[in-house]
């Protein structure tokens, strides 16, 4: 192997050369190459479809409502310098107390791309995605760290790639990336006697992304600390070097929440996410049910437990399919009020289906013999057919429902301002409870408004409220798009004295 290839298989945890050498009779060398070449084709092409949502306004959904906190965030930070802004987690006006229930990386890769020229959302969208995009490399990685031949790992990557999860949500899977790298990086040094200094320190940086990124990071990493240990079988140089990175990354992560928000409301939303909300196991089983029809297809529901089984069975994937399995599901029945509110809770079962399908299809192609040729065919058509459905996902009902329709009330309000005396940024029929992305717009504290503040002698009759006419409430007619003062979609700008004269008084 060349020092070029050397130092590729040390940095993203390339298979050992036996499994290399069976993917064709060229050798490891070609074969490692052009598979990392597939690798870097399959993430180009999944960014070229994520490039017009880089300047994309922040929507009435998951993604704005997230995303649109760290704008605020950012502005806050710019305006009011690290002190001033509760070292980046001022999120005024939305709310008057700081955010900083997560670890902080996000906040710091968002200071840093807020450096960029310009003063535009791309500043705040680009992170999550570049994070999203880490997944796929970090994704192939791993499945060749567990000795996944390379046409088993370029099809589990592009069917993960080729949901409705993957592609509208990774933004929101900040963790996914730095878990996989990680895990690919402990793969590797758990049978590695003597592992090089770079597969190392490549596995220390994950350790420290994973650990600053999410809560489900430092648990993930510290459940695969463990299995390194118990894979090396002594704490060497290396299980200590690890380790420390590890602890590293937890301290700042709870310095900075410690420091900023103090642990009494973290210990508020830990005990919300878990025990909030009256719904019975039955309802939260139909509305699981219901997220994975909507983000995942039917082949995938299918693949799924096919997959995990055939994982289960292999050796060589068994011990990480029990901690990803161990670990979706407790994220999920744990913090049973987060899955049951929020439709991309349950992402790490993405990692289940990814080891299960590399597995799947490596076995597959291990008992039926194919001549090399179609050996090299399969990643070509893969990569091909992936980019078909992709622009199907961009361009069809799926990307209008999720993505671009959405955005359009961020783009209606971003330019339309409110009256300067307006108090609050109102809004009716949100689909989502916490418009953030309204307060990063209008600079005003975003709030529901009610029959009883439409008629309040305080609410100015000039104010606009923005209006879901597809999610209004009843007492308000469908014919109030007739009167709006701008609409774009289901979306309708309102003044509250046309409001106020067709509503329908519950």
């Amino acid at each position: 192997m060349t020092s070029a290839d050397t130092t590729t298989a040390d940095l993203v945890g390339t298979a050992p050369a036996a499994a290399g050498a069976a993917d064709s009779p060229a050798g490891p060398d070609r074969t490692g190459r052009h598979g990392w070449y597939a690798v870097g084709a399959l993430t180009g092409l999944v960014a070229l479809t994520w490039l017009p949502r880089l300047d994309a306004a922040f929507g009435d959904d998951h993604l704005g409502r997230i995303i649109g906190r760290y704008a605020l965030h950012l502005r806050n930070l710019q305006e009011q310098g690290l002190v001033g802004s509760h070292f980046g987690a001022d999120w005024a006006p939305y709310a008057s107390t700081p955010y900083a229930h997560h670890p902080p990386l996000l906040n710091l890769l968002t200071a840093l791309t807020g450096l960029l020229p310009g003063d535009g959302e791309y500043q705040v969208w680009l992170p999550p995605y570049l994070l999203a995009l880490l997944i796929i490399p970090a994704g192939a990685a791993l499945l060749r760290g567990l000795g996944i031949r390379w046409t088993g790992t370029l099809l589990a990557l592009c069917l993960t790639v080729a949901t409705t999860f993957y592609w509208v949500y990774s933004p929101l899977m900040i963790d996914l990336g730095p878990v996989l790298a990680l895990s690919a990086g402990i793969v590797r040094l758990r049978r590695q006697p003597d592992p090089s200094r770079r597969l190392v320190a490549a596995t220390c940086v994950a350790a420290l992304l994973s650990t600053l990124v999410s809560w489900p990071g430092i648990a993930l990493a510290g459940v695969l600390g463990i299995w390194l240990v118990l894979g090396r079988r002594r704490l060497d140089r290396t299980v200590l070097l690890v380790g420390a990175t590890m602890l590293v990354g937890v301290a700042v992560s709870l310095a900075f929440v410690v420091g900023v928000t103090g642990l009494t409301l973290l210990g508020g939303q830990a005990e919300l996410r878990s025990s909030g909300g009256g719904f019975t196991v039955r309802q939260f089983l139909r509305r699981q049910w219901q997220y994975a029809r909507d983000l995942l297809p039917v082949w995938y529901l299918l693949l799924l437990p096919l997959g995990g089984l055939a994982a289960m069975l292999d050796r060589r994937t068994r011990g990480y399919l029990v901690i990803a399995a161990g670990f979706t599901a407790g994220w999920v029945l744990g913090l049973s009020h987060g899955a049951f509110v929020h439709s991309y809770w349950s992402y790490p079962v993405l990692l289940v289906g990814l080891v299960g399908a590399g597995v799947l299809v490596d076995r597959l192609g291990t008992e039926f013999t194919t001549p090399v040729a179609t050996r090299r065919a399969v990643p070509v058509v893969a990569v091909a057919g992936l980019g078909a459905y992709l622009g199907l996902l961009v361009l069809g009902p799926v990307g209008d429902r999720l993505v671009t329709g959405p955005a359009r009330a961020g783009r209606l309000v971003a330019e339309h301002r409110p009256p300067a005396e307006q108090r609050f940024a109102w809004v009716v029929g949100s689909g989502l409870n916490s418009p953030r992305w309204l307060a990063y717009y209008w600079n005003r504290p975003a709030r529901l408004l009610t029959v009883e503040e439409l008629t309040a002698p305080t609410t100015r009759t000039d104010e606009l409220v923005l209006v879901n006419l597809d999610n209004r409430p009843n007492w308000i007619p469908d014919s109030v798009g007739a009167v709006a003062v701008v609409r774009d979609g289901p979306y309708a700008l309102v003044a509250v004295a046309a409001l106020r004269a067709s509503v329908v008084r519950p």
